[in-house]
């Protein structure tokens, strides 16, 4: 019955989850047709509620405690209820990824964060990436009863997972439609000789804070002179309220507002942030961290980077 399952339910890999990405991407672009609201430029708002993990993955910078290490400093309700405000009153109607650089159910008062985004924020998507190891049926319909949309499950161990996440899913009466599980692991593929077959584990060298994966100079190097959509369409917004420029920018270098303090208008098209798109509008990485990134930048987005440089254009204020 559980593999019957499985194959129903089937496993995200990086590919199929591009494309999912993609679908959702144009959802989006459907709902704001021809608008010039450059804050309907913002797919995704990224929320990073804890700096706790429970795992030391190779992909990630947390694989070293001296190059990123756990620190209890968790969302509180009421910060996230200033970020759910100030995204209410800009009329933000794009999702709401519980994700960032942490394992969110670490943060004892997730379900609370997730209600209070929720009562300000009714009709937007909410959704939340795990590596599932914190997960009960309990935990999982506390969270759907608090209002998370969709749940991302993620695969770090094997495909021998998938089974005991069903058949979670299924007590706690999810519907196979409201969650996903995400192939993150390698496997010997006896097609290739034994060669390993990547599922996703090497993604990218996260803006230059992790340097023992395989990224070498040139894959940097290769993407001078080239744009990066990432600050055009998707906002960080770290546990205490603070704006990241980029959800890349692990080493937090790049501070641009705290969507705590500030409206949602003046933390996205801040002269911080205008500056470093027109920049990256020209393929000029020569700044930190993006001089130190492996990202193409350029997968989704571009519809975004477009809205976002007629804004500018329009304003006739197009120096830094």
């Amino acid at each position: 019955m559980m593999h019957e399952e499985r194959q129903q339910h089937k496993l995200h890999g990086a590919d199929s989850f591009l494309q999912y990405r993609k679908e959702q991407e144009k959802v989006h672009l459907d709902r704001i047709k021809n608008s010039k609201n450059p804050l309907d430029s913002i797919l995704t708002v990224e929320i990073n509620t804890t700096e706790l993990c429970n795992r030391k993955c190779v992909f990630c910078p947390r694989f070293s405690s001296k190059v990123y290490p756990n620190r209890n400093l968790n969302m509180t309700v009421e910060t996230a209820s200033k970020i759910a405000t100030h995204l209410a009153d800009a009329e933000y109607g794009g999702r709401i990824s519980f994700s960032g650089f942490s394992e969110n159910l670490l943060n004892k008062k997730f379900p609370e964060i997730i209600q209070a985004m929720k009562s300000k924020l009714p009709d937007n998507l909410l959704e939340c990436n795990t590596n599932g190891d914190k997960l009960t049926p309990l935990v999982v319909m506390d969270l759907y009863n608090s209002g998370l949309n969709m749940l991302y499950i993620n695969l770090y161990d094997g495909p021998e997972q998938a089974d005991s996440f069903v058949s979670m899913m299924n007590e706690a009466g999810v519907s196979s439609n409201r969650y996903s599980l995400r192939a993150h692991y390698s496997l010997k593929d006896p097609a290739s000789m034994g060669a390993d077959i990547d599922y996703g584990l090497k993604l990218n060298n996260r803006s230059g804070v992790i340097d023992w994966i395989g990224f070498e100079d040139e894959d940097i190097d290769k993407l001078k002179g080239t744009p990066c959509y990432y600050p055009f369409y998707k906002l960080f917004i770290d546990w205490n309220g603070d704006a990241l420029f980029c959800s890349n920018d692990w080493g937090k270098e790049r501070i641009i507002g705290n969507l705590a303090k500030q409206s949602l208008y003046d933390v996205w098209m801040s002269d911080d942030m205008k500056g470093i798109r027109l920049r990256l509008k020209e393929g000029d990485r020569s700044q930190s961290p993006c001089n130190k990134c492996s990202v193409k930048g350029t997968l989704f987005g571009k519809p975004s980077f477009n809205l976002i440089n007629k804004h500018y254009e329009s304003s006739n204020n197009r120096n830094i």
